[in-house]
Protein backbone atom coordinates (compact mmCIF):
# COMPACT_ATOMS: atom_id res chain seq x y z
CA UNK A 1 0.00 0.00 0.00
CA UNK A 2 1.73 3.15 -1.24
CA UNK A 3 0.32 6.53 -0.39
CA UNK A 4 0.93 9.34 -2.84
CA UNK A 5 1.42 13.04 -2.11
CA UNK A 6 -2.31 13.75 -2.39
CA UNK A 7 -3.03 11.16 0.31
CA UNK A 8 -0.50 12.82 2.59
CA UNK A 9 -1.94 16.24 1.78
CA UNK A 10 -5.40 15.01 2.81
CA UNK A 11 -4.40 12.88 5.81
CA UNK A 12 -2.45 15.62 7.63
CA UNK A 13 -5.46 17.95 8.11
CA UNK A 14 -7.70 14.97 8.91
CA UNK A 15 -5.30 13.86 11.64
CA UNK A 16 -5.12 17.43 12.93
CA UNK A 17 -8.93 17.61 13.01
CA UNK A 18 -9.13 14.38 15.00
CA UNK A 19 -6.42 15.63 17.38
CA UNK A 20 -8.07 19.00 18.00
CA UNK A 21 -11.44 17.30 18.42
CA UNK A 22 -9.92 14.89 20.95
CA UNK A 23 -8.31 17.78 22.82
CA UNK A 24 -11.45 19.89 22.84
CA UNK A 25 -14.01 17.13 23.35
CA UNK A 26 -17.40 16.71 21.76
CA UNK A 27 -19.07 19.09 24.19
CA UNK A 28 -16.80 21.98 23.21
CA UNK A 29 -17.09 21.04 19.51
CA UNK A 30 -20.89 21.19 19.70
CA UNK A 31 -20.83 24.40 21.73
CA UNK A 32 -18.47 25.94 19.15
CA UNK A 33 -20.98 25.24 16.37
CA UNK A 34 -23.79 26.65 18.51
CA UNK A 35 -21.64 29.69 19.30
CA UNK A 36 -21.04 30.29 15.61
CA UNK A 37 -24.75 30.18 14.76
CA UNK A 38 -25.78 32.30 17.76
CA UNK A 39 -23.06 34.87 17.06
CA UNK A 40 -24.22 35.21 13.45
CA UNK A 41 -27.82 35.74 14.56
CA UNK A 42 -26.93 38.19 17.34
CA UNK A 43 -24.42 39.95 15.09
CA UNK A 44 -27.16 40.85 12.65
CA UNK A 45 -29.82 41.49 15.32
CA UNK A 46 -27.64 43.84 17.39
CA UNK A 47 -25.85 45.53 14.49
CA UNK A 48 -27.91 48.75 14.66
CA UNK A 49 -27.36 49.08 18.42
CA UNK A 50 -23.62 48.55 18.01
CA UNK A 51 -23.44 51.17 15.27
CA UNK A 52 -25.41 53.65 17.40
CA UNK A 53 -23.10 52.98 20.35
CA UNK A 54 -19.83 53.41 18.43
CA UNK A 55 -20.80 56.11 15.90
CA UNK A 56 -20.26 59.14 18.22
CA UNK A 57 -16.62 58.11 18.65
CA UNK A 58 -15.66 57.83 14.96
CA UNK A 59 -15.77 60.20 12.02
CA UNK A 60 -18.70 60.28 9.61
CA UNK A 61 -16.81 58.89 6.59
CA UNK A 62 -15.24 56.10 8.61
CA UNK A 63 -18.58 55.39 10.22
CA UNK A 64 -20.42 55.05 6.95
CA UNK A 65 -17.82 52.77 5.37
CA UNK A 66 -16.52 50.61 8.18
CA UNK A 67 -18.94 50.80 11.11
CA UNK A 68 -21.23 47.97 9.98
CA UNK A 69 -18.20 45.68 9.65
CA UNK A 70 -16.70 46.79 12.93
CA UNK A 71 -20.03 46.49 14.76
CA UNK A 72 -20.81 43.04 13.39
CA UNK A 73 -17.27 41.77 13.96
CA UNK A 74 -17.14 43.00 17.54
CA UNK A 75 -20.49 41.40 18.42
CA UNK A 76 -19.54 38.21 16.57
CA UNK A 77 -16.20 37.84 18.36
CA UNK A 78 -17.62 38.76 21.78
CA UNK A 79 -20.46 36.23 21.54
CA UNK A 80 -18.21 33.44 20.25
CA UNK A 81 -15.65 34.14 22.97
CA UNK A 82 -18.28 34.15 25.73
CA UNK A 83 -20.07 30.98 24.63
CA UNK A 84 -16.81 29.11 23.97
CA UNK A 85 -15.54 30.15 27.41
CA UNK A 86 -18.65 28.61 28.92
CA UNK A 87 -17.99 25.44 26.90
CA UNK A 88 -14.42 25.20 28.19
CA UNK A 89 -15.65 25.58 31.77
CA UNK A 90 -18.09 22.72 31.22
CA UNK A 91 -15.33 20.67 29.59
CA UNK A 92 -13.02 21.22 32.54
CA UNK A 93 -15.63 19.96 34.99
CA UNK A 94 -16.56 17.05 32.72
CA UNK A 95 -12.97 15.92 32.22
CA UNK A 96 -12.73 14.46 35.71
CA UNK A 97 -15.88 12.37 35.45
CA UNK A 98 -16.52 9.05 33.75
CA UNK A 99 -17.77 10.96 30.70
CA UNK A 100 -14.41 12.68 30.22
CA UNK A 101 -12.85 9.95 28.10
CA UNK A 102 -16.07 9.47 26.11
CA UNK A 103 -16.15 13.23 25.52
CA UNK A 104 -12.59 13.13 24.17
CA UNK A 105 -13.17 10.14 21.88
CA UNK A 106 -16.44 11.52 20.55
CA UNK A 107 -14.70 14.87 20.08
CA UNK A 108 -12.06 13.18 17.93
CA UNK A 109 -14.79 11.70 15.74
CA UNK A 110 -16.58 15.05 15.44
CA UNK A 111 -13.29 16.83 14.72
CA UNK A 112 -12.42 14.29 12.03
CA UNK A 113 -15.91 14.63 10.53
CA UNK A 114 -15.69 18.44 10.55
CA UNK A 115 -12.31 18.51 8.83
CA UNK A 116 -13.37 15.82 6.32
CA UNK A 117 -16.43 17.88 5.47
CA UNK A 118 -14.37 21.06 5.07
CA UNK A 119 -11.77 19.36 2.88
CA UNK A 120 -14.52 17.79 0.78
CA UNK A 121 -16.18 21.19 0.25
CA UNK A 122 -12.80 22.65 -0.74
CA UNK A 123 -12.13 19.82 -3.23
CA UNK A 124 -15.68 20.16 -4.56
CA UNK A 125 -15.09 23.88 -5.10
CA UNK A 126 -11.76 23.25 -6.85
CA UNK A 127 -13.43 20.80 -9.19
CA UNK A 128 -16.36 23.15 -9.87
CA UNK A 129 -13.96 25.98 -10.71
CA UNK A 130 -11.92 23.70 -12.97
CA UNK A 131 -8.67 24.41 -11.14
CA UNK A 132 -7.02 21.18 -12.29
CA UNK A 133 -5.97 20.15 -8.79
CA UNK A 134 -5.64 17.35 -8.05
CA UNK A 135 -4.67 16.06 -11.46
CA UNK A 136 -5.94 12.76 -12.83
CA UNK A 137 -2.73 10.88 -12.02
CA UNK A 138 -2.88 11.93 -8.37
CA UNK A 139 -6.56 11.03 -8.13
CA UNK A 140 -6.17 7.55 -9.60
CA UNK A 141 -3.27 6.65 -7.31
CA UNK A 142 -4.94 8.00 -4.17
CA UNK A 143 -6.58 5.94 -1.46
CA UNK A 144 -8.01 8.87 0.52
CA UNK A 145 -9.32 11.13 -2.27
CA UNK A 146 -12.14 8.80 -3.44
CA UNK A 147 -13.44 8.67 0.14
CA UNK A 148 -13.11 12.38 0.99
CA UNK A 149 -14.15 14.03 -2.30
CA UNK A 150 -17.81 12.85 -2.35
CA UNK A 151 -18.22 13.23 1.44
CA UNK A 152 -19.72 16.77 1.57
CA UNK A 153 -22.07 16.30 -1.40
CA UNK A 154 -23.38 13.06 0.14
CA UNK A 155 -23.87 14.65 3.56
CA UNK A 156 -25.63 17.67 2.07
CA UNK A 157 -27.80 15.38 -0.03
CA UNK A 158 -28.83 13.37 3.06
CA UNK A 159 -29.47 16.54 5.08
CA UNK A 160 -31.57 18.08 2.32
CA UNK A 161 -33.63 14.87 2.16
CA UNK A 162 -34.18 14.99 5.92
CA UNK A 163 -35.31 18.61 5.90
CA UNK A 164 -38.86 18.81 4.57
CA UNK A 165 -39.76 21.28 1.86
CA UNK A 166 -41.83 24.28 2.86
CA UNK A 167 -45.15 22.76 1.78
CA UNK A 168 -44.39 19.46 3.54
CA UNK A 169 -43.16 21.03 6.79
CA UNK A 170 -46.58 21.13 8.44
CA UNK A 171 -47.33 17.56 7.36
CA UNK A 172 -43.96 16.39 8.73
CA UNK A 173 -44.60 18.07 12.10
CA UNK A 174 -48.03 16.44 12.27
CA UNK A 175 -46.51 13.01 11.50
CA UNK A 176 -43.91 13.43 14.24
CA UNK A 177 -46.56 14.53 16.74
CA UNK A 178 -48.69 11.45 16.07
CA UNK A 179 -45.80 9.03 16.66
Amino acid sequence: MNFNFLDLLLLVPLAYGAYTGFRRGVLVEIIAVIAFVVSLILGFKLLNEAIAFVSPYVGETVGRKFLPYIGFSSIFVLVIFTINRFGWLLRRSLRYTIFGSFDSMAGAVVGLFTYAFGISVFLWLLQALGMGFPNREQMTGSYVYPVIRPFAPKVLDKVSDAIPKRDRLIEKVEELRKE
